[in-house]
């Protein structure tokens, strides 16, 4: 989890989000937060920004997401911004991990703190796997495939809508080789801005801008397989060609497909998580569950089995609670 000093939730309600981040203060749209009252009113008064979205903007996006514009303070020295532009950066630590994050457009910052938790399993996972011994792979049979490091040994793992690069820097810290894969150009670039200012080696990642289903198409075509996938898929979004994706419609053969990706061999993992509303936790594990047993072989299937599952959630200072999606890891050969 995060230091207090780095990340603290401070209150959530009325469809906004009250979130210190290092020193800067950021009161946001939350629509998980819309049935929510604020415990701490005054705490409110202490936002160095707002984001404020503009509805006009919204309606004309191209983007599923609301456009607005983030209103300082005068003495924050956060800047008052108009619609369309990025805040000046800044930065907050997590374990080893630097981000490097700024208010955009949309009103995101570059990372979900509510993720945490997963990149600390991330990491102790990864370190499991390697420590045991099961870390060692040959060379991909194709030396020239755009997913394989020709100088890395390590266990290979595959991140999926991979996003400024969280998991897949918690991976890498792990010793863990990844793929890290996104259809936003520039996040692939914040990403790599990440790994660098975290002095994250540039040779244990695979930066890769492809929309996600095509990408895991090529790999089964390829014959290439990982020691664990991570996804962390949009409710929507239009992949590098503008491909549309539906969390509702395309998640099971996604699913499918990062299964038969796992090596039968070897301990190996998946872990799914989803922010998409009308979804519970019992759904999403119903969901993995029967897509694994679809996908894998009996091989793989007859060895041992782990599952965890659990709601993300944030607890914020003034006592409140938001719920924030749900986590869904499947673990095989008692990893």
């Amino acid at each position: 989890m995060f230091l207090s000093d780095q990340y603290q939730a401070l209150d959530f309600g009325e469809g906004r989000r009250l979130e210190r981040f290092g020193e800067i203060v950021l009161d946001r749209p939350c629509p998980a937060a819309d049935f929510l009252k604020k415990k701490s009113p005054s705490l409110w008064a202490k936002a160095d920004t707002v984001f404020q979205v503009d509805e006009v903007a919204s309606k004309k996006s191209n983007v599923i997401a609301e456009r607005g514009s983030w209103i300082a303070k005068e003495a924050s020295g956060f800047g008052i911004l108009t619609s369309g532009r990025d805040t000046a950066a800044w930065q907050i630590r997590h374990d080893q991990v630097v981000f490097e994050l700024r208010g955009t457009p949309f009103g995101h910052v570059g990372i979900f703190p509510e993720q945490a938790e997963s990149w600390d399993a991330i990491k102790a996972l990864c370190q499991r796997l390697q420590a045991s011994g099961f870390g060692l792979q040959e060379e991909a049979s194709n030396a020239n495939s755009e997913a394989r490091s020709p100088k890395s040994e390590a266990m290979q793992v595959l991140n999926l809508f991979a996003y400024t690069g969280g998991s897949t820097l918690a991976t890498a810290s792990g010793g863990a080789g990844v793929v890290h894969v996104d259809a936003a150009k520039n996040v692939v670039s914040w990403a790599r801005k990440n790994a660098e200012i975290s002095q994250i080696a540039t040779s244990q990642v695979r930066w890769i801008t492809e929309d996600a289903r095509k990408f895991v198409r090529r790999e089964r075509k390829r014959g290439n397989s990982y020691r664990g996938v991570i996804l962390d898929p949009p409710s929507y979004g239009h992949g590098a060609k503008g491909e549309v994706w539906r969390l509702s419609k395309h998640l099971p053969n996604l699913l499918f497909d990062c299964f038969s990706l796992l090596e039968p061999d070897f301990p190996c993992f998946l872990l799914l998580t989803c922010h998409t509303t009308g979804f519970s936790l019992h759904q999403i594990t119903d969901i993995v569950k029967k897509t694994a047993k679809a996908a894998i072989s009996e091989r793989l299937i007859i060895k041992k089995m782990c599952l965890d599952t659990h709601t993300l959630t944030l607890h914020a200072k003034s006592g409140a609670t938001l719920t924030s999606g749900e986590s869904v890891m499947i673990c095989y050969n008692d990893v």
